[in-house]
């Protein structure tokens, strides 16, 4: 590892067109509109907290490995309807909407 990182491996062929016809819209050299998305993604708030995220989600999974899962609700027990309707029900309610 240089100072400036690992090194990225070159973009394949497809990918060299598709920069290089994007940079072409915007008058730039394939390299310079590389070197301005890089710039402008590590200013990203976005991907500055992803960059934090890293280094915190192999500490995360320990704990949830060492959680006790088996008294945890699953989720699977239906919930009761609080206020069952019945067809009946229904059409009463059609039929106050309609009235109003």
């Amino acid at each position: 590892m240089d100072q400036n990182g690992p090194q990225v491996p070159p973009f394949a062929p497809e990918e060299y067109e598709r920069v290089t016809a994007a940079a072409h819209l915007l008058g730039k050299s394939a390299e310079d509109f590389v070197r301005d998305a890089a710039l402008k993604a590590a200013d990203d708030p976005f991907l500055k907290a992803l960059g934090k995220t890293r280094d915190r989600v192999p500490q995360l999974a320990d704990v949830f490995a060492t959680q006790d899962t088996r008294t945890a609700d699953t989720g699977t027990a239906t919930w009761p309807d609080p206020a069952p309707m019945s067809s009946r029900d229904l059409h009463a309610s059609q039929q106050h909407g309609n009235a109003a």
